[in-house]
């Protein structure tokens, strides 16, 4: 697999855009502009290394700015290749890189992947858009000289994904460019093309800050959900919780494996999403799911819940009862959730907690867990996903 890096190129003064402020630090919906396009990168698997490019004097301390953690900054330069160029050259183990404008605050994750899986196989590969409004060349004192076709005219867009070796070569050789795309077209490289995003735009000008603000208010979609299920103990199965079998004797009644761990998660997950509980898609009056595997089942719902295009953001979990006791295997629990989940383990987490000899569970009976769950999606305009159920 190649290990990608990814460089935010986001070293413009901001004197055209009218603000004494560079446009990439002022706040979008009360984020800075740059941070939108980094943090989205920063979710994307397989990008092991992020630089930002950025004016002399900001990102070290010298402004009110601060990078995320994880962030590396370089000064850019008098032109754009100067400053890709000392991105690239920050760059410590990557073989793949994604060019990314600053700017461009809503880039999807589908397009970086997009870009990414392309430019894996072929070395060099930009989004774009065609061109719907007919296209005029200007001729002397602002008349028409001519109408162009425009039928094989696309627009280009970031991020654009290339070897690192070849597109350092070919900036190094490269006359003035406006895109790293254009470098590798004067080095004899064929450059890719996958499809770009309407809301993957500019921001330029005042008028693009507005409709950016616009978007930007109008988003995320998040939602919380719930899951608490209890589970008797029972000596004639094993212990199976979380995901792990354990060695304690006496596991969990129930119709599936009895992991009543991972059926509160598949419950706080479906409930985010409005898409019923674990009992609706699993009922237990169904022999098909005797002694099923709920790593299984866990696995179905997440499948269920991204393919109404909500992304898994944390899973905070409670386990009530005397045992098992979560500390000595709470590192255990949280990598194999994360792995049933696909979802980076900082996302997840476990703790325990008992009744304090309260009742049937604070008697070694039986077990208790409690999840929450938070889901988020885009649901901007443009972005084709739009609100779904």
């Amino acid at each position: 697999m190649p290990r990608w890096g990814a460089v935010v190129v986001a070293a413009g003064s901001g004197t055209r855009f009218g603000s004494d402020v560079p446009k990439q630090f002022l706040p979008l919906a009360g984020v800075p502009l740059i941070e939108w396009s980094l943090s989205m990168l920063s979710t994307i698997e397989g990008i092991e290394e992020l630089v930002a490019v950025l004016p002399a004097g900001y990102g070290k301390g010298e402004n009110d700015w601060k990078p995320p953690p994880g962030v590396r900054v370089v000064q850019g330069g008098a032109r754009r290749q100067d400053s890709v160029l000392a991105g690239l050259q920050a760059l410590e183990g990557a073989d793949m890189v994604l060019i990314h404008d600053g700017a461009r605050p809503f880039p999807s994750r589908e397009c970086v992947l997009s870009v990414m899986a392309m430019a894996s196989r072929t070395g060099a590969a930009i989004p774009v858009l065609p061109i719907r409004s007919t296209v005029k060349r200007t001729g002397p004192r602002d008349t028409v000289s001519e109408t162009v076709p425009r039928d094989d005219l696309r627009l280009s867009q970031t991020p654009q994904g290339f070897r690192l070796t070849a597109l350092l070569d070919a900036l190094e050789k490269a006359g003035e460019v406006t895109d790293e795309c254009s470098a590798m077209e004067e080095a004899g490289h064929t450059v890719h093309m996958v499809p770009g995003e309407s809301l993957n735009m500019k921001i330029t000008d005042p008028g693009d800050w507005a409709i950016a603000s616009l978007i930007a208010d109008a988003g995320e979609e998040r939602r919380t959900g719930t899951g608490l299920d209890f589970h008797p103990f029972s000596l004639e199965r094993p212990l199976v919780f979380g995901g792990i079998r354990l060695e304690e004797s006496g596991g969990l009644a129930g119709h599936s494996d009895g992991d009543a761990l991972l059926h509160a998660v598949a419950d706080a997950l479906l409930a985010a999403a409005r898409l019923g509980d674990i009992g609706e898609h699993f009922p237990p009056t169904d022999d098909h799911w005797k002694d099923a595997d709920s790593a299984m089942l866990l696995r179905q719902v997440s499948e269920m819940v991204r393919s109404r295009r909500w992304e898994i953001i944390q899973v905070d979990a409670t386990v009530i009862g005397e045992r098992p006791k979560v500390l000595p295997i709470r590192e255990r629990l949280i990598e194999r959730i994360a792995g049933i989940l696909d979802v980076d383990q900082k996302r997840v987490w476990v703790k325990g907690t008992t009744t304090n000899t309260l009742g049937d569970i604070g008697a070694g009976k039986g077990l208790g867990c409690l999840v929450q769950a938070v889901l988020s999606r885009d649901v901007r305009i443009c972005s084709g996903s739009g609100p779904q159920s």
